[in-house]
C-alpha cells in the first residue's frame, strides 16, 4: 500500500527496530489489544505494510505476495502464493 494514501483512524503504538537490512523498521500496534497493524521501514519508505488480521473484513482482499514463503510450514496453504 503507498503510505500516502493510508489514513489509521486512531493512534498506534510504534516500535523501532534495525532490520535485516541495517535500516530502520516501524511496527505499528493496536494501543488497545497489543494486535499487530502495520510495519514500514526505511529501505521502502513509500510502502505500508497492513496485517490482514487487522482489517475490518479481510476476505475482501486478495494477497499480491507472500513473504518468506519459503520458510513457510507444509500446512500453510497461504505458502502458495510465491514471493515475486
Amino acid at each position: 500500500m503507498v503510505s500516502e494514501s493510508f489514513i489509521i483512524s486512531d493512534v498506534c503504538k510504534t516500535y523501532e527496530m534495525v532490520g535485516g537490512s541495517g535500516q530502520l523498521t516501524y511496527s505499528g500496534f493496536c494501543p488497545h489489544c497489543g494486535s499487530q497493524i502495520t510495519r514500514r521501514s526505511e529501505r521502502m519508505g513509500d510502502r505500508i505494510y497492513v496485517h490482514a488480521s487487522s482489517l475490518d473484513d479481510p476476505g475482501k482482499y486478495s494477497p499480491e505476495k507472500s513473504i518468506y514463503s519459503a520458510s513457510a510450514q507444509h500446512w500453510d496453504a497461504s505458502a502458495i502464493i510465491k514471493e515475486r
